[in-house]
């Protein structure tokens, strides 16, 4: 019987969304509570799962994404629940409370989350000093960062840098009424770049939002060409979900979970054949089974990750994914994820096997 779905997840599911949230972080931050983890077997361990994110090796492609440890604060938990990498943040270089609440709103009946959070955060300072307490581990940890003006970029990417595995630069907020996309411009990411290159030579992923007309898509895509010139580790592919709701504060929110993963894999097939494959995507929207994450690798994808999908599916997820991709590598005769990404049989395939 799965314990998250037939007994915490109903309790959890009587709160809003962001006091449940707030609840399993303080879990999770209790070295003594989180410490149950440890001895669940969550781990899948199968060379067939290996995959190469740039310069990261990784036990298993399946990430837990940037939104769910926004400060830093749970990163010893987090990488006892099996999955191959985690990204903590978005860290943004001041405090600031985000948008007023309420700001996440859950659609039950299709299994996604509306959201206009607008990146609240403690700080640059506060993360770092959560990263300096962790007692680290053996899962790549990869920090996300936002931020207003391009010195608090720089900043963040020189303080955080020794602080993980890699940094992940985030150019623009949807639910940031300030945030006018600047960064989304070629010229000024690939000066951005430019200047991150001179302060790590850790690997540098980019988190790029989606298109959902052909002048947006020819846009994003010149982004994506200027990143790759600066030889960015990688690029981190969401969906444009940005919709109105009127009981959300500012009456619109990004929506997240499983309506978005459709517009997602039609981003990833778009970059990859853009890109020959040459530059990893992690694919993020609508992640919660072992067939999507088949379907995004076969798009194009290197690596899925998700939030939306943990709060629905519990602290299972990392484990059941991995242990679906096993079942339909073995079912389709495909030796390994490697060989699975951007087969151009994707839909045949999962249809095939379901």
């Amino acid at each position: 019987m799965d314990a998250y779905k037939s007994l915490v997840r109903p309790l959890l599911f009587r709160l809003d969304p962001e006091t449940a949230h707030n609840l399993a972080g303080r879990v999770l931050r209790h070295p003594c509570l989180s410490s149950v983890f440890a001895r669940q077997s969550l781990s899948v361990q199968d060379r067939r799962l290996q995959v190469d994110l740039g310069r990261l090796r990784l036990s298993n492609p399946v990430g837990l994404g940037a939104g769910f440890d926004k400060d830093c604060e749970m990163a010893d938990s987090l990488q006892r629940l099996g999955f191959g990498y985690i990204v903590v943040g978005s860290v943004m270089c001041r405090a600031r409370p985000g948008n007023p609440r309420p700001r996440m709103i859950r659609d039950l009946k299709g299994e996604g989350l509306f959201s206009c959070m607008g990146l609240p955060s403690k700080g640059l300072d506060y993360a770092a000093m959560r990263l300096k307490r962790r007692k680290g581990g053996t899962v790549p940890l990869i920090i996300n960062f936002n931020a207003e003006e391009f010195a608090e970029y720089l900043r963040c990417t020189e303080v955080l840098q020794p602080l993980g595995n890699a940094i992940e630069i985030s150019l623009f907020c949807p639910n940031r009424v300030a945030d006018e996309g600047g960064f989304l411009d070629p010229g000024q990411a690939r000066t951005l770049l430019e200047e991150v290159a001179k302060r790590t030579e850790k690997p540098v992923f980019v988190k790029v939002p989606g298109y959902i007309s052909e002048d947006e898509r020819q846009k994003r895509l010149d982004l994506i060409r200027a990143l790759i010139d600066c030889r960015v580790e990688g690029i981190t592919i969401t969906p444009k979900t940005l919709m109105k709701h009127d009981a959300l504060s500012v009456g619109q929110g990004t929506l997240t979970g499983r309506p978005a993963f459709g517009q997602m894999l039609k981003i990833v097939r778009d970059v990859f054949e853009m890109t020959k494959g040459k530059c990893p995507i992690k694919a993020a929207g609508g992640i919660f089974s072992g067939e999507d994450a088949f379907e995004a690798i076969a798009a194009g994808a290197t690596t899925v990750e998700m939030v939306t999908g943990f709060g629905f599916e519990g602290w299972h997820i990392a484990r059941n994914i991995n242990q679906g991709l096993l079942r339909l590598l073995d079912k389709s005769g495909i030796e390994n994820l490697s060989a699975l990404r951007g087969a151009k049989t994707a839909v045949s395939l999962t249809g095939a096997l379901s």
